[in-house]
């Protein structure tokens, strides 16, 4: 799209990402007294020692969770199936296909239920696993928007090499969780995945209303 993702300026984290890729290559290997580490941003540090207290892989593609027939037949019964339309609206007006972005909608679990937006970016996001029926977890595949925002139960911002997993190093990402609105549950989690035009202070407040707005549909 012609959209405001292309037009937002870069707010990347403060510490170059020369840094961020040596404090992760330490923190992997179990020293978690390494200077570097210090100017990592907390959320991005804590995410990483959950991930490493889990056992993650920071090279293995996350598993894949849900077959075709068990995503077809779970998304149709989820409670977010009847906002999709309306995040498309939201987050991919125009041209999906051209937008530059990839977008997705996950459970309360961070398996990813829809995958949308851009081709050739989607083709390029589906070599690292981000694919419908992938665990997007932060249990499964470390630091990223997605799943640390499940975890927090708030909106995250990740950038290139904060990610846990090297595969997905080359991306940023917003995400937001969707509250049930009655239970104050989480029910599942919007992303919006591509480069760093994604995770800016303006791409967190869209995707925080895309998520509000759908909290507000589901009162409907």
């Amino acid at each position: 799209m012609p959209s405001g993702w292309s037009s937002s300026r870069d707010a990347g984290p403060a510490a170059s990402r020369l840094i961020i890729e040596r404090a992760h290559e330490e923190l992997v290997a179990g020293n978690f007294e390494d200077q570097r580490l210090a100017q990592v941003r907390a959320i991005v540090r804590e995410s990483w020692k959950r991930s490493w207290n889990q056992r993650v892989g920071a090279e293995e593609l996350p598993p894949l969770a849900l077959s075709a027939e068990e995503l077809e037949r779970y998304r149709r019964a989820h409670p977010l199936a009847d906002a999709i339309d309306m995040v498309r609206a939201l987050l991919l007006p125009g041209d999906a296909a051209e937008s530059g972005v990839v977008v997705a909608v996950g459970d309360h679990a961070g398996r990813l239920l829809w995958v949308e937006g851009d081709l050739r970016q989607r083709m390029l996001t589906g070599e690292m696993g981000f694919v419908e029926g992938a665990n997007w977890s932060e249990d499964a595949v470390g630091t990223s928007a997605p799943g640390t925002a499940l975890a927090l139960g708030e909106s995250v911002q990740i950038h290139q090499a904060e990610h846990y997993n090297r595969l997905v190093h080359p991306w940023s990402c917003t995400a937001a969780p969707v509250f049930d609105p009655e239970t104050r549950k989480i029910l599942g989690v919007i992303d919006v995945t591509g480069g760093p035009e994604v995770a800016t202070p303006q791409a967190r407040l869209l995707v925080d209303a895309a998520a509000r707005a759908v909290e507000s549909e589901l009162l409907i």
